[in-house]
């Protein structure tokens, strides 16, 4: 997906939950387009903004909605607060958990 599509799909009003806020628009065409917007800002470390987007490829890929779409998945909250910014087994699997819930 290019990156003026994922801007303008982030414009658009998402559907939330915890930590998470999924853009999601229709299409004709059959591939799901996915864009991931995981900042800097709120996950710190590069591994750890990769195994977030990993999750999330692997979730829409096993999940797959219906309709032919084009998704945005952005992460809205930092990651790891307690951790020093680093992401944890416990809130990798709580964060996964809440995405999972908004796909299916």
């Amino acid at each position: 997906m290019k990156s003026a599509r994922i801007q303008a799909l982030l414009q658009t009003r998402p559907t939330s939950s915890g930590a998470w806020a999924i853009y999601a628009e229709p299409k004709n065409e059959p591939p799901l387009d996915l864009g991931l917007a995981i900042a800097k800002k709120f996950a710190k470390r590069a591994v750890d903004r990769n195994r977030l987007k990993r999750a999330a490829r692997e979730l829409t890929r096993n999940r797959a909605p219906v309709n032919f779409v084009e998704l945005v998945i952005r992460l809205k909250q930092p990651v790891g607060r307690s951790t020093r910014g680093r992401l944890r087994n416990p809130e990798y699997q709580e964060l996964k958990s809440q995405l999972q819930g908004l796909i299916s």
